[in-house]
């Protein structure tokens, strides 16, 4: 089921919030366009004074509207296209080319609002140390470790085999964790070896820290790359529902 009226207005105040917006903002573009096509820009050059915000651009779509966060000659040369084109990264990287515009990444973004049901596991323990976080992303290919960023996170779980009794039998076999977003959000990240992958120990790390999340009073959000079905299936089994977009832009000046 997708999200209740009050949960969404929550996830669009953080992302008005995120993106320097008034509060509501994201929630008034919405009400005044039902069928969606509204799209707000954010000019990050508007200041005489040169910033970091001047070398990034994001392209957020969230529960039909569009937000564009980018220095004002993007802005310009995007008026013309349609969201979908522009949530595209070759679309952002063509605008940019001119800029040596290199991708951050084009995500899916999901939501959740009820608590997965989570059946307890006796061979798995749960660590809270980033100690064991990193001692699983020392088994992990690097480009999982960089895109997930776990023991980075605010809060971390990690998944270590048990004899029962709370003796670790090995090394961890996967985690998962969030990052707190404008007190609103826990940004989820997960994490699994590559040798235990497909055996649902991702789902049961993500719902032990979707239910973390929950009791923080964080809304849990999901961003798989765009064509990753394994992090979209892992989603779907959580409970999380599609709620937008987004596609990032680095430039180099």
């Amino acid at each position: 089921m997708p999200v209740n009226a009050h949960t969404r207005q929550i996830i669009e105040l953080a992302w008005s919030r995120i993106l320097g917006l008034d509060d509501g903002a994201f929630t008034a573009a919405s009400s005044s366009s039902p069928s969606g096509g509204r799209r707000i820009e954010v000019p990050t050059d508007a200041d005489s004074q040169p910033g970091e915000d001047d070398q990034i651009a994001t392209f957020v779509r969230l529960y039909g509207s569009s937000v564009l966060y980018g220095p004002a000659w993007l802005l310009e040369a995007a008026r013309g296209l349609h969201d979908e084109e522009l949530a595209l990264e070759s679309t952002m990287i063509r605008l940019g080319a001119g800029h040596s515009a290199r991708s951050l990444g084009e995500w899916v973004l999901y939501y959740a609002e009820d608590i997965p049901d989570i059946a307890r596991s006796s061979s798995v323990s749960v660590s809270y140390e980033a100690s064991d976080a990193r001692e699983l992303e020392a088994q992990c290919p690097a480009d999982d470790v960089t895109e997930v960023g776990l023991s980075g996170l605010d809060s971390t779980f990690t998944l270590i085999p048990d004899d029962g009794t709370g003796t670790p039998t090995g090394q961890p076999v996967a985690g998962a964790g969030y990052e707190e977003w404008q007190g609103l959000i826990g940004h989820l990240g997960v994490l699994v070896r590559p040798d235990v992958r497909l055996k649902g120990l991702g789902a049961y790390a993500g719902a032990i820290a979707m239910e973390e999340a929950f009791t923080e009073g964080l809304i849990p959000q999901w961003r798989a790359a765009l064509g990753n079905t394994g992090a979209q299936r892992v989603a779907a089994s959580l409970g999380f529902e599609l709620a937008g977009s987004q596609t990032t832009v680095l430039f180099n000046q």
